[in-house]
């Protein structure tokens, strides 16, 4: 297979990944925050494909290499700190009463601007 189309295959894959993961954490709210732990797989996953785009993308231009992969990092990073926020609020990793609503809170926002945007 041709390198753009493979990279534009695993392109596509990662993002149909992420749609599934936006579909499932849209449906997180303040009475079920842990049920967003149940994409923790797909987080994994997710990884892996952008290890697997890192290694296909050196056939773009830098730039253009750029423009794809900085989303998908940043994408990443928040669905990892959104999930680790949540691991540690269940487990009750977070002593201080007001820096658990703080943080619970955040989340909150978080489901609620991302059902805004998927407008669902």
């Amino acid at each position: 297979m041709h390198a753009l189309a493979r990279l534009k295959r695993h392109i596509d894959e990662l993002h149909a990944l992420r749609n599934d993961m936006n579909a499932a954490l849209a449906r997180v709210t303040e009475q079920n925050l842990a049920q967003a732990l149940t994409q923790k797989k797909h987080l994994k996953e997710l990884k892996a494909l952008y290890a697997q785009l890192e290694k296909e993308i050196t056939v773009l231009p830098p730039m253009d290499a750029a423009e794809i992969m900085e989303p998908e990092f940043d994408y990443i990073t928040t669905i990892e700190n959104i999930l680790t926020t949540t691991a540690e609020l269940k487990r009750g990793a977070v002593k201080e009463k007001e820096t658990a609503e703080a943080l619970r809170s955040g989340l909150v926002a978080f489901y609620d601007g991302l059902r805004k945007e998927l407008n669902v």
